[in-house]
């Protein structure tokens, strides 16, 4: 699955279609800006559709739909959130002042680009975290309201406009810890928005309206032995086992690892270098000798000699990972390997399904099993508290007593690197 694909492999047969069925197909999508197409190889349907930078691309439809209306009305539906509105032209800033007429897009973009920051530097710094809530916005809120100027946003007004974003995040779906992070950064834009761009003159949002975090609920991790069936699995894309290998082995947050570039590697003394973070903690730290062999092949894979700035998960072609599609896609591809364990699929009051971010977690939990220090942890994750750290060491204990061992040297646990 590639960046932008929804995870769900079908498991039937391919469906046959005739000439007479691709011509009626054809006719039929004519006039829209995008096309569905039967997937031959794998089942389904994907669609066809040109990015805003003009770029043809691919979004495959979820798997259990298997009908061809469905999957044009899915089609529809998606191209129309993600892809068919028009781009919103950077707003301009004359004399320090930003334009009265700046709409929620354009003001959100100032902020998540740094230059909010540039314009009023003794007010606004610059997130580490910002392509986090880049992404959040982009997704969950400008398609809602962000072509409403933010001076709409006065009132009592701003906040009927605020609450269809709430209403378009389901909680079945989206626990109450996601929908909390995706007002927190609009939140964020109001106060903004009131000082220092003084754009309205309060934020609309009161106290009490982010949705209040639950008790935490049971997180589950991977055993060695099946993170070791999952990246054995040549079913799934060979891009995806290598970023579930490196994080499971090395404790990168997730949005780290894709943030890497070849520059941050030192292949040759095998050691990371990673100097923007979540916590603007500058961090360093020697890999582990089958990841240093694994990425060292990877990189042979990729084509990338020469180019030393390209990000590390990335194909030739320049395929990346979607972060925000990443823990469905985790789910779907352990299922794909045959791991069955029942916890990590379970979602309900009291549990939470396994997502990309818990192969960070294993990463602790099988860590402490083996008898690693917390500083040799912390080192490598960044975390900055032994209570953080003891979260996971009840699991480890588990795994410990269970004698699930370490993982497999990640050159060895992935098929394809073992014949670079």
């Amino acid at each position: 699955m590639l960046k932008g694909t929804i995870p769900g492999t079908p498991t039937h047969a391919p469906e046959r279609h005739t000439a007479e069925q691709d011509l009626e197909l054809s006719t039929r999508q004519s006039r829209k800006p995008w096309r569905v197409y039967p997937d031959t190889q794998r089942g389904g349907y994907i669609v066809k559709y040109y990015a805003s930078d003009g770029r043809r691309k691919l979004h495959r439809v979820p798997g259990d739909i298997l009908v061809l209306e469905r999957a044009e009305k899915y089609a529809a539906r998606w191209y129309d959130e993600h892809v068919g509105r028009a781009p919103q032209p950077a707003a301009r800033v004359r004399l320090n002042r930003l334009p009265d007429d700046i709409t929620l897009e354009q003001f959100g973009k100032l902020w998540t680009s740094g230059a909010l920051a540039e314009l009023y530097p003794d007010h606004v710094k610059v997130k580490a975290t910002a392509s986090s809530d880049e992404g959040r916005l982009r997704l969950y809120v400008y398609p809602v309201i962000g072509l409403h100027r933010v001076a709409d946003f006065e009132g009592q007004r701003g906040l009927v406009l605020i609450e269809r974003v709430l209403e378009r995040l389901p909680k079945e779906k989206f626990t109450s810890a996601s929908r909390r992070q995706i007002l927190q950064a609009l939140h964020r834009l109001m106060n903004l928005a009131r000082y220092p761009s003084k754009l309205i003159t309060m934020n609309p949002l009161p106290p009490g309206f982010l949705p209040k975090v639950g008790k935490a609920k049971a997180k589950s991790s991977l055993y060695p032995s099946e993170e070791a069936q999952l990246l054995g699995c040549c079913e799934v894309p060979l891009l995806y086992r290598v970023l579930y290998g490196l994080v499971a082995r090395e404790g990168f947050r997730v949005g780290e690892a894709l943030a890497l570039t070849w520059t941050s590697l030192d292949l040759e003394r095998g050691v990371v270098h990673l100097d923007q973070n979540k916590t603007d903690d500058a961090r360093a730290w020697a890999l582990d000798s089958g990841v240093v062999e694994a990425m060292s092949r990877w990189k042979k894979v990729t084509g990338v000699v020469g180019r030393p700035n390209v990000p590390v998960l990335a194909t030739f072609q320049g395929v990346t990972v979607d972060r925000y599609t990443a823990a469905e896609n985790l789910r779907a591809h352990l299922k794909l390997a045959g791991v069955t364990r029942s916890q990590l699929f379970e979602s309900n009051e009291s549990r939470l399904a396994i997502r990309a971010h818990d192969l960070r977690a294993t990463f602790v939990t099988v860590s402490l099993a083996l008898g690693k220090t917390e500083a040799w942890i912390t080192d490598r994750t960044g975390h900055r508290s032994s209570q953080m750290i003891y979260a996971y060491k009840r699991a480890a204990r588990t795994y410990a007593e269970l004698g699930l061992g370490g993982f497999k040297p990640m050159w060895e646990a992935i098929p394809e690197l073992r014949s670079v």
